[in-house]
């Protein structure tokens, strides 16, 4: 049985070492008959980025002529090869590697030691000089000179180190992307020189990264060429597919009933307004497939620690004068089942402007926080999946306590949590609406009901026993919280609704009425077929409705 390469980004060896492969190379044929040479393409971290990049360079590098049928055997593009195989010589640079602690010295080091390579790999006759970008300036020369040779440049993780610096020292990101005497700058400007007018040394060009922000800063728009990252041809270009996960799974004996529990831990991504075709990220569902094989059943932990990507790094764009901004009250939103929209994606944006709330909008989706839920009027998003619900939700806890708005005591909250699971006891609810109402903190900031809601969300998601969804649509309606049973021990699963008044607005038969208006959408969610499926397999449904009056829970049944 082949081997699942989580994590390993080398092609060569994926196709020589006998490990698992999706086949992806139909896009090669793709990008070779799109109408752009230099293109752009932008994914969230952990989607196959440097591993697509491994395979162009495969494909096209002159070096690789003799090893074609060896490489891409039984792939698409083995059957269908294109007139430009193995006509290029490849300059490829990866920017993850670039230190933010001092950044113009290791991004020459790199540069030095990317192209003085590339000379000697290919043994031309180009002179080294001791800036790296006159080298490479010499390599851009040579090229023009010798037209019967192609250049191929690829660019891995363009905005990898600007995109921490961005979030770490505003004024060192942008002098690094906008000073004239900026070496990154400076680089972006030999290889703009290098795409333009007859004869252009550079003949095709890929960049991969995350956001579209440093590349805009850096060139005062992405002008080297085109930004496809929103090109419904190319939606299905990185991820995998739902029809690539289920065959995943089946060669590796994961039992199909398990796909749903991916879907909703790993899919749900969409990238292109014309194409809603949902996408898996792939080193989450990769990450499930290689411990379910370990062990033959389901991890213990859903989420990869490796994806818990370092989400302080939002720290920078929903703070403002060291408080709290309008954004943290976005990203309270989405948590609490709301959706955001825009007008549209922005495709070029400056990082140094979050104050406009579509931008900080555009940055989520480029993130993976959100993805696309629906095109109507406007665009509308999403929290695409559980594990990236489970991040927004670690961050919005561990934001309020470093506030401290709000701390409570999680080993007793881990109790009465296992205490509804195994009992059904209601304590729980009873002990989160009494911290929210003890942390004066908090108190000032709650807004409006969705605060309370998202709080709810939050505390109740550290269980490891129920998925937490928050507007699950059941039998034509939306619950509020669901807690459905993830842990086989898990007795008790149940439905939350909240009902919200003000103490300016009480009269003597309120809360009766808010009880039954509760109980009546209760009743009606229940007879829903995933809540009857939990049922017929033996777990006992809990019907919950808390009643609060402002901020503070005045009935629990």
């Amino acid at each position: 049985m082949k081997r699942i390469p989580y994590g390993l980004t080398d092609f060569v060896r994926i196709r020589t070492e006998d490990w698992y492969f999706v086949d992806k190379t139909r896009y090669i044929e793709v990008l070779e008959n799109y109408p752009d040479n230099y293109v752009m393409f932008l994914r969230p971290r952990r989607f196959g980025k440097t591993l697509f990049l491994a395979i162009l360079d495969a494909y096209y590098n002159v070096q690789y002529r003799d090893d074609f049928d060896l490489l891409f055997k039984d792939t698409y593009i083995h059957s269908h090869k294109t007139k430009e195989a193995n006509s290029y010589y490849m300059l490829m640079f990866n920017f993850s590697v670039v230190d933010t602690r001092e950044v113009e010295r290791s991004f020459l080091h790199h540069i030095k030691l990317k192209v003085d390579s590339f000379i000697r790999r290919y043994g031309f006759d180009i002179k080294i000089d001791d800036s790296p970008l006159s080298t490479l300036g010499n390599i851009l020369d040579y090229f023009i000179e010798y037209q019967s040779k192609n250049l191929y440049i690829l660019i891995d993780e363009y905005d990898h180190f600007a995109n921490r610096l961005l979030l770490q020292d505003r004024k060192e990101y942008l002098d690094v992307v906008s000073q004239k005497e900026a070496v990154f700058k400076q680089f972006f400007t030999v290889l703009k020189a290098g795409t333009s007018g007859n004869n252009a040394p550079i003949k095709r060009m890929f960049i991969t990264g995350v956001t579209p922000m440093t590349m805009y800063d850096v060139t005062s728009g992405f002008n080297i060429g085109r930004n496809i990252s929103l090109n419904s041809a190319f939606n299905e270009m990185l991820g995998l597919t739902e029809d690539e996960v289920k065959e995943m799974m089946e060669y590796f004996n994961v039992p199909s009933k398990y796909f749903e529990l991916a879907k909703e831990w790993y899919d749900n991504y969409q990238f292109s307004k014309k194409n809603d075709s949902k996408i898996f990220n792939t080193d989450m569902i990769s990450y499930f497939v290689e411990e379910y094989h370990k062990e033959n059943e389901l991890p213990r932990e859903l989420i990869d620690i490796n994806v818990r990507s370092d989400y302080s790094k939002l720290r920078e764009v929903i703070y403002t004068n060291q408080k709290l901004n309008g954004n943290f009250e976005t990203l309270k939103n989405l948590i609490a089942g709301d959706t955001i929209e825009l007008a549209t994606i922005k495709t070029d944006f400056s990082g140094a402007n979050f104050k406009d709330e579509d931008n900080f909008k555009s940055l989520l989706f480029y993130l993976g926080l959100v993805t696309i839920k629906e095109i109507k009027l406007n665009t509308i998003l999403k929290i695409p999946n559980e594990t990236i619900k489970r991040i927004d939700i670690d961050f919005l806890k561990d934001s309020l306590e470093l506030e401290e708005m709000f701390e409570l005591n999680v080993s007793k909250l881990s109790y009465l949590l296992k205490e509804f699971a195994l009992n059904g006891s209601l304590e729980v609810f009873n002990y989160l609406a009494e911290e929210i109402k003890r942390n004066t903190g908090l108190r000032d900031y709650i807004q409006n009901e969705q605060t309370i809601k998202a709080m709810f969300l939050a505390y109740l998601s550290l269980t490891p026993y129920f998925v937490v969804k928050s507007e699950l649509e059941l039998n034509k309606g939306f619950a509020d919280i669901t807690l459905k049973p993830l842990n086989p021990y898990v007795e008790y699963f149940g439905l939350v609704e909240f009902k919200f008044y003000h103490k300016k607005n009480e009269k003597p038969n309120t809360i009766k009425t808010l009880i039954s208006e509760a109980k009546e959408q209760l009743d009606k969610y229940e007879k829903d077929e995933l809540v009857q499926n939990f049922i017929r397999d033996g777990k006992k449904l809990v019907k919950v409705v808390l009643v609060f009056r402002d901020y503070e829970l005045v009935e629990v049944q």
